[in-house]
């Protein structure tokens, strides 16, 4: 009698640790994951407006002199009081948070500093993307930049 205790006994602990590991759920074999993941990409974020140009080189001969800010992740060009979004051509701009400059076609401004540039006033429907929030009352699109 003491033997169907013990075994009866081992039988339920056996039954309450399955119950246990599994949820009180019969286990399910799970797919074979591969061992390399694929990274996913996402581009960096980047705080100026940009347009789509046809043309490199070609706009509006105006020049705004302004001091580059980035406020509440949008970058601006502040000048006599007045501030504008600049908006940059997509190809051939780029901009490097760490050194805190924005390149275009080869010519570099550095932000917090002044820069000329080239372009002229613009309807706000000329911007391609732009981050969110961003002021579009004044918009300056944006051909060349010079220091």
């Amino acid at each position: 009698m003491h033997a169907i205790r013990a075994a009866t006994g081992l039988i339920i602990l056996s039954l309450a640790i399955a119950a246990c590991t599994t949820g009180g759920q019969t286990p399910v074999e799970s797919p074979v994951e591969s061992p390399v993941e694929t990274p996913v990409e996402t581009p960096a974020a980047v705080p100026f407006a940009a347009y789509d140009r046809s043309e490199p080189g070609v706009g509006d001969a105006a020049l705004l002199t302004a001091i580059l800010v980035l406020d509440r992740g949008c970058l601006y060009a502040d000048s006599e009081g007045q501030r504008w979004l600049p908006v940059f051509p997509a190809a051939g701009t780029e901009w490097d948070a760490a050194a805190r400059t924005l390149t275009m076609d080869g010519r570099t401004a550095v932000l917090g500093k002044t820069v000329e540039l080239g372009g002229g006033t613009a309807r706000a429907d000329v911007i391609a993307s732009a981050p969110e929030g961003c002021d579009r009352s004044q918009v300056w699109l944006v051909v060349s930049v010079g220091s």
